[in-house]
């Protein structure tokens, strides 16, 4: 047994060289990946404040909500506080703060119920990444202000 273990080990470690220089197996230079919350830093409250006071975003969710028949968004963050979200036929109202390099909205829903969540946003490019910070940090939407070509694949908007 120690034997064949020496001898993957030994195959292990003469390809893995080989393997991590060719360079087919590197991910195109200008493909877009999404940030990496473990080892990337999320906008701080300067930078989140100029991407969100006073702009509207368009952008898509990873999910889909039973109720409505898109993975597309928009939503206005007024300079005032208040903030205007449509989800397809859907808008909720409500509030948008930011604190500790973290945005947090409270909607008053359509559905007649109340919603908070809090994001770290990530930007890459003319793109941003929100990770909801009340669903263990995951992925949920990337979003662009209205008017702009997103220069993150695949086009989303």
């Amino acid at each position: 047994m120690r034997r064949i273990m020496a001898a993957v080990t030994i195959c292990i470690a003469a390809i893995a060289p080989a393997y991590a220089q060719d360079p087919s197996d590197a991910p195109p230079a200008d493909a877009d990946f999404m940030p990496d919350p473990r080892t990337e830093a999320p906008l701080d409250e300067e930078a989140l404040r100029a991407a969100f006071s006073g702009q509207t975003h368009l952008g898509t969710y990873n999910f889909k909500r039973p109720e409505i028949d898109t993975f597309s968004f928009r939503e206005t963050t007024s300079a005032n506080g208040t903030t205007r979200h449509y989800h397809g036929d859907k808008i909720d109202t409500g509030t948008w703060r930011i604190m500790s390099n973290v945005i947090c909205f409270t909607y008053d829903n359509w559905n007649g119920g109340i919603h908070r969540a809090c994001f770290n946003i990530f930007q890459r490019g003319n793109c941003y990444y929100h990770y909801a910070l009340n669903q263990n940090g995951n992925f949920t939407a990337r979003s662009v202000h209205a008017g702009e070509t997103p220069d993150c694949e695949p086009a989303m908007v």
